[in-house]
């Protein structure tokens, strides 16, 4: 389904964006190179416009929610390129405007498009990729089912309470309080699920569990690939999600002190829906692969669209109107944007080797 959903989603050929390894791993990138055709609506292939509907619905139905509209929605406008991202009528307006154009699709898209938002300067980016990863899991632990996967603690985060860091909790900080909602087999499984922030849990009954954030110890995001590096474990650019977990696993006497290296923890909780509905994301709508992003709320409003280009692995690029849906503790500033890309072994491989440089077009309704 991925695959089919991918080849429809405006990937081209002869893009002069450069691909690099994983910058949340300290690789190494080279330097963004932009089409000579840079406009955003001129390159724009529109894709799967029901992927997109979907999530234009997703996002304009919580943000009509009233403790969504109670809430502030614009960000402050920041020197080093960040956007006051209109207000929150402004956003509301563009997804509905999106929809208007989808729900009676003209035959030239990017055209109509551009009749009806204005785009602002494009703004340079690094892209990664996030995806919802699979774990074995059980309801009680066993031999092999030791490590646990926490419900977020009640009193987690007050002034008065201290913060536990990973490798604290790892020690037991909080053990014997009944926060351990299911438990897997794998260590280094369960730090990427931590990473990526929601996942599927496949229990030994075949029963597929569901579970997403549910808040973190408010500890700083570390990158253990920039740790591997700086070690001299890994070669600079070569810090890829798959080279860390294979080095990890030829060096299981390393595996306890390089997760712990990054204190920040995340703790889940069970989401009622169904195995095709995606996670959602810190917007609280679904999150639809290769339609939804990750940005960072102080520099654009979730909800705002824009035109996405940049480069996957293997060097097919993609053009592609994104939606701001989600967030995350690595994701800072306006230069950074993480691309959601569904689940299953091929959404994995894409966003364990997906960073490259590209830019992005925030789109306003005229």
């Amino acid at each position: 389904m991925l695959r089919r959903r991918q080849a429809r989603l405006g990937l081209r050929g002869g893009c002069a964006l450069a691909i690099a390894s994983l910058a949340a791993c300290g690789a190494i990138h080279a330097p963004w190179s932009r089409p000579a055709r840079s406009e955003p609506f001129a390159t724009l292939e529109t894709g799967d416009l029901a992927a997109l509907d979907r999530a234009a619905d997703a996002a304009l139905a919580e943000l009509e929610r009233p403790a969504t509209r109670a809430a502030p929605v614009t960000p402050s406008s920041t020197p080093d390129g960040g956007s006051s991202g209109g207000s929150s009528q402004t956003v509301v307006q563009g997804l509905v405007a999106l929809r208007r154009l989808i729900a009676a699709p003209p035959s030239d898209f990017g055209a109509a498009l551009a009749a009806a938002f204005s785009a602002g300067a494009p703004v340079p980016v690094l892209v990664t990729g996030y995806y919802e990863p699979t774990l074995r899991a059980r309801r009680a632990p066993d031999a092999s089912f030791r490590y646990a996967i926490y419900g977020r603690p009640d009193d987690l985060g007050g002034d008065s309470v201290p913060l536990p860091t990973r490798a604290e909790i790892e020690a037991g900080a909080l053990s014997g309080r009944g926060l351990e909602r299911f438990w897997t087999d794998d260590p280094i499984e369960l730090f990427f699920l931590h990473v990526q922030g929601s996942g599927r849990l496949e229990l030994d009954d075949g029963t597929i569990v569901r579970v997403g954030f549910a808040g973190s110890n408010g500890q700083p995001y570390r990158a253990i690939g920039k740790d591997l590096v700086d070690r001299g474990a890994l070669e600079p650019g070569t810090a890829t999600a798959p080279a860390i977990k294979a080095y990890l696993r030829a060096h299981p006497d390393e595996i306890a002190p390089t997760l712990e290296a990054n204190p920040r923890y995340v703790f889940f909780r069970v989401l009622d829906r169904s195995p095709d509905a995606g996670p959602p994301g810190s917007l609280g709508a679904e999150l639809v692969p290769y339609r939804s992003v990750a940005i960072d709320p102080r520099s654009e409003p979730l909800g705002r669209i824009g035109v996405l280009a940049t480069t996957l692995p293997g060097g097919r690029c993609l053009t592609t109107i994104v939606i701001a849906m989600d967030s995350g503790a690595a994701i800072t500033g306006p230069g950074r944007v993480d691309l959601f890309l569904g689940a299953g072994r091929e959404a994995e491989a894409i966003a364990g080797e997906l960073s490259s440089r590209g830019e992005v077009s925030w789109l306003a309704p005229r």
